[in-house]
């Protein structure tokens, strides 16, 4: 499983294109909040791939009344708990804690947020304590940074393994 991993687009979507074109051998894509408007018009590559996305701060006047856009996502991907949001509702930009905390006591065994337009790979593993909280299982935390400023993230998962990695492109 491939999956490709963008936020914070602000008037960028050529990228975008340019990425689902770079990556075609991907199986999905997920889109963390800021640049609805710069989506486009068919991240399914046909439906042949699947997509999903979250409401970012700068979202607000992009989001569909449908609720296509919720403010966070929880996914199970290849047997593991995905939660993906856009992180300003738990003020990333102090720091990922608040959301990590949040994300374990949704059971998620994977945290996803864009926001801080900073890249970040974080493991917390299971007994660790942060504040009053302990893991009661282990957590990855992941930000693929800012696609407007050329940078985006893959998550492959093989055989219960999961891989991080961080891209740029110009």
């Amino acid at each position: 499983m491939k999956i490709l991993i963008v936020s914070d687009i602000h008037g960028r979507g050529y990228l975008l294109s340019d990425l689902l074109d770079i990556h075609f051998d991907r199986d999905g894509l997920i889109f963390l909040g800021d640049g609805v408007r710069d989506l486009p018009d068919d991240c399914t590559d046909g439906g042949r791939k699947w997509f999903t996305g979250v409401a970012g701060n700068c979202d607000w006047l992009s989001l569909n009344t449908d609720g296509s856009f919720p403010n966070e996502i929880l996914l199970d991907i290849d047997g593991f708990k995905v939660l993906a949001m856009h992180g300003h509702t738990q003020n990333v930009k102090s720091g990922y804690e608040r959301a990590a905390v949040y994300a374990s006591k949704r059971e998620a065994d994977i945290l996803l947020f864009g926001h801080t337009h900073e890249t970040l790979e974080k493991y917390i593993p299971e007994g660790e304590k942060l504040g009053e909280h302990i893991f009661s299982r282990p957590l990855y935390i992941f930000n693929p940074g800012s696609l407007g400023a050329h940078s985006y993230g893959l998550l492959q998962i093989k055989n219960r393994q999961i891989l991080f990695s961080h891209g740029s492109i110009k």
